[in-house]
């Protein structure tokens, strides 16, 4: 398994674990009281989980699992996944703190750093992301699909 996706399936766990303290608290307070703040954790928590969570360990998992390039850079522009990773985990942050504190530009600053950090990864992923079989699948472009097309009607 890469580093990045190390790390991400990692933090992705650690986002877990917090989210589901969060989520622990509220369900406590529900049945027995415990601090009148105690319903200001359920944005946080809500972010946690399914950003935090569940977007990044699918995000850690797919780098590791989609098929990889020959070569030197099997993964490709890896520099772009740490900066997905990065990304990801300051918006949640960001956002989760900014639901704590009812601060609208600290969300708004957050939704967009989990936006970016979702491009960044498209941008790393979609090269890698190829139909199954063979020589077809490792054609990158036009004109070699077409003189791939071209042989196979030819010889057919």
């Amino acid at each position: 398994m890469p580093k990045l996706s190390v790390w991400m399936v990692r933090a992705a766990l650690v986002h877990l674990g917090i989210g589901f303290l969060f989520g622990a608290l509220i369900l406590h307070h529900k049945g027995v009281p415990i601090y009148a703040w105690t319903w200001q954790l359920l944005s946080p928590h809500t972010e946690f989980v399914i950003f935090g969570w569940t977007m990044q360990f699918v995000m850690g998992i797919a780098f590791w699992i989609l098929p990889r390039f020959s070569g030197e850079r099997r993964y490709g522009r890896a520099g772009l996944g740490w900066w997905s990773f990065a990304l990801v985990n300051g918006g949640v942050l960001l956002t989760a703190l900014g639901d704590w504190f009812i601060n609208g530009p600290l969300v708004l600053a957050g939704r967009v750093a989990v936006l970016a950090a979702v491009v960044l990864f498209v941008i790393v992923i979609w090269p890698r992301v190829k139909p199954l079989g063979g020589y077809a699948a490792s054609l990158t472009n036009q004109k070699q699909i077409s003189e791939f097309k071209e042989h196979n009607h030819e010889s057919a």
